[in-house]
């Protein structure tokens, strides 16, 4: 018993520590955005481009657009743009619907470095630095509640019905699907995120089947190994379906 009780301390805090203190990798990769602006339940036709302050300009550079339910992201590169990174400052931004049409100032940062995020306020016609302070935690909620149903229904065809089992079911999800869900909460990850995800989802079975044979009692070793493998594949494909079309 102590053994197990060694193991899962040991793995949760080799995660705990990853996800604390992330490094900085270099490696070949497309490039990324230099800012991403969030908007919330936008028109279906807004669109967003950016006016450089060099008047030689004439055109506005439209920004790539993604929508993924009741949010759309509008994202710049720095190759969109034909002019060197120094002509950037002072660039406007445009929206444009039809129930609306203003421009904004960017932040004075919004060129600095990549993977800006800034906050779209149709309502104030303002644009912010950063996202709302309430996305990534409803986000992370929104996905551990899936996550929680989807095992829960394999937890309970696997014949779990005590009430300590279930106690330890909650318990065990909630601490590592909030660890695992708090870093994919980010428009930048684009087409890497579902990488990303299953090398994540292969640490949390492996913590989740140590924990789940130490604290959960009502049946044999072999079931509890099979429900956890079972119950993650089910949440990979399930829950990966579901989070393509979801914000991220």
């Amino acid at each position: 018993m102590k053994k197990y009780h060694r193991s899962v301390v040991f793995l949760i805090t080799i995660i705990l520590l990853g996800i604390s203190f992330p490094t900085a990798a270099c490696a070949n990769a497309a490039e990324p955005p230099s800012f991403i602006v969030i908007a919330a339940n936008p028109p279906e036709d807004l669109s967003l481009s950016l006016r450089l302050s060099d008047q030689s300009q004439t055109e506005a550079i439209v920004l790539n657009k993604e929508q993924k339910a009741w949010e759309t992201y509008y994202r710049f590169f720095y190759h969109m743009s034909p002019f060197s990174l120094n002509n950037l400052d002072g660039a406007v931004l445009i929206v444009q619907s039809s129930e609306q049409n203003f421009q904004c100032s960017l932040p004075a940062a919004t060129f600095n470095t990549y993977n800006n995020f800034l906050t779209l306020d149709l309502k104030a016609e303002s644009i912010t630095s950063g996202q709302p302070p309430l996305r990534v935690p409803f986000l992370v909620a929104m996905r551990v509640a899936l996550t929680l149903l989807i095992e829960g229904a394999v937890f309970f065809l696997f014949g779990y019905r005590k009430k300590r089992s279930w106690l330890a079911f909650f318990a065990i999800n909630i601490i590592t699907q909030s660890g695992l869900n708090a870093i994919f909460t980010s428009p930048v990850t684009g087409s890497y995120w579902m990488i990303a995800f299953i090398f994540g989802e292969i640490m949390v079975i492996t913590v989740e089947m140590l924990a789940f044979i130490c604290f959960v009692k009502e049946f044999k070793k072999s079931r509890v190994v099979l429900y956890t493998i079972t119950a993650n594949l089910a949440s990979i494909i399930l829950g990966g379906l579901l989070i393509t079309h979801l914000p991220v």
